[in-house]
């Protein structure tokens, strides 16, 4: 948000010279003076910073009694009035919220459950019960600051199939731009910044349940009036697949596991928020060679300049994970499949990832001591980064961080051993059977399954190129290892959001 110009403002800055002042007294010449000094200057800086204010009249609850088979359109009336005393203008998004929660477009009743909830839409018969909303601009008293409604015929930003909110519209579930200035607000003694209403409409079905059910409307304003629309927060808790998930609140409760899936090929996975304050997968990726990796639903961008060599192969726009025969740089093969009918003699039902396959074939665009860019983990997730390697004490990194807060020492390599006396309290605390569950995994080392128990990070040595940074984890000690990076091993994903 850019600042306002600064302002000096200066009061007189001296006094100078000197007075003199002569009196008659008695026959007696006397004199005073004031002997100048140094010049005294005071200089006050004022800086106005831009402010925007959002608030509303008419607000918090609204109640009517409707029968049913029956429609109100009148179900109380807010005034909204936004301000921004800079020239950038302003937008107003608009979103269901119910208990807290961003992107609930319903009135729920607390006795009555779900199945009886009423969804937003703009029907008023049949035996579908609805509400919805409308908002139209204040056109007195003058001035009359204007305020264009989404979708209404004086909106040139106007696209086939957007709701006009000047007539009844369901109340979104995501946040929808419903009104927007793009020029200064009025300033000065008289600004009265810009204003709007808001009434609510219902019908209630015939079969509709009596009871009463209640539900919110989320006013959010954006300076400037482009810039990006609120993300709706979806978090483990409330999403179907991992894509989808954008935040890890504080208020999430700690190690308690949910299952997602991943769109890519509708796997399951539990995740968890840790006791670092992270969301992580708390089981191994297992995406398979051959699936196919679009920007769409994998950890890259769409700017990212998909490898088409060593072992790589694009098709419509996708980037081709190698299958588990297909050699690679080395040339070992990238990918090592588990077999998911047969997850017995240390053969877990996840797959292992060479570093050129876990960071999606983006390790080629750095130096050494760099993070990858991009990565196989799910959009939106992330390989966790770790320490390079002649750091001596722990950085702040991801699998750093999540180590110490479990008990492990800031000191590396290692964050415990064998003589270390909190050390074994602390795997227990995150290795197999605990909620982070991080396996004795083992991985294939020259083509041949080893029980080196070692997870994959986004970092390379900072002394050579062909050597990654690892967790390494066993029942005696927690470190960061180095590992060639044709070497295969699990993956575990981080939200990318913390």
């Amino acid at each position: 948000m850019p600042m306002a110009k600064t302002k000096k403002v200066n009061p007189n800055k001296t006094i100078l010279g000197s007075l003199s002042v002569a009196t008659i007294l008695s026959g007696l010449a006397l004199s005073f003076a004031f002997v100048s000094a140094d010049d005294v200057i005071d200089e006050i800086n004022i800086t106005v910073p831009v402010s925007c204010s959002l608030s509303g009249v008419g607000m918090n609850t609204h109640n009517a009694t409707i029968n049913n088979g029956q429609s109100n359109s009148a179900i109380g009336e807010t005034t909204i009035k936004a301000f921004c005393n800079d020239t950038n203008g302003f937008a107003i998004y608009v979103i269901g919220y119910t208990d807290n929660e961003d992107g609930k477009n319903v009135l729920t009743s607390s006795t009555l459950g779900s199945e009886h909830d009423i969804a937003t839409g703009t029907a008023t018969s049949g035996n579908t019960s609805n509400w919805a909303m409308k908002l139209s601009t204040i056109t007195s008293p003058a001035p009359t600051y204007p305020i264009i409604i989404a979708g209404s015929t004086d909106d040139t930003d106007k696209e086939q199939g957007d709701p006009d909110y000047s007539t009844f519209q369901a109340v979104p579930d995501d946040y929808e731009k419903v009104a927007y200035r793009t020029s200064a607000t009025d300033t000065g003694a008289n600004a009265e910044g810009t204003t709007l209403t808001t009434t609510y409409q219902a019908y209630i079905s015939k079969t509709q349940p009596a009871g009463t059910y209640t539900g919110q409307v989320k006013y959010t304003l954006i300076h400037p009036h482009n810039a990006t629309k609120p993300i709706k927060p979806v978090t483990i808790a409330t999403a179907e697949y991992l894509q989808e998930v954008n935040s890890c609140p504080a208020d999430l409760p700690e190690e308690q596991v949910y299952t997602l899936k991943d769109s890519r090929d509708e796997q399951e996975y539990k995740v968890a928020k840790l006791k670092d304050g992270k969301c992580w997968m708390v089981e191994n990726l297992n995406i398979a060679g051959g699936a196919a990796l679009s920007s769409e639903d994998t950890d890259f961008d769409s700017s990212y300049e998909l490898p088409t060599s060593d072992g790589w192969t694009v098709s419509n726009n996708t980037l081709i994970l190698p299958d588990s025969d297909t050699p690679g740089t080395d040339p070992r093969p990238y990918v090592y499949n588990s077999n998911n009918d047969d997850c017995s003699n240390n053969q877990p039902c996840y797959s292992y990832y060479s570093w050129f396959a876990a960071t999606a074939g983006s390790n080629s665009t750095i130096s050494v001591g760099a993070n990858a860019p991009f990565s196989i983990c799910p959009k939106g997730w992330h390989l966790p980064n770790i320490g390079v390697a002649d750091d001596t004490t722990n950085p702040s990194t991801d699998f750093g961080n999540l180590v110490i807060s479990y008990g492990g020492s800031a000191e590396i390599p290692f964050y415990y051993s064998e003589t270390n006396p909190t050390g074994a309290a602390m795997y227990n605390n995150l290795g197999p059977d605990s909620i982070p569950n991080f396996q004795l995994a083992g991985g294939y080392m020259f083509e041949q399954f080893q029980t080196n128990n070692r997870y994959q990070s986004s970092t390379m040595s900072s002394n050579n190129g062909d050597i990654t940074r690892v967790l390494s984890i066993d029942v005696d000690h927690l470190s960061i290892a180095n590992n060639y990076n044709f070497m295969a091993f699990p993956v575990r994903c981080l939200l990318k959001t913390n």
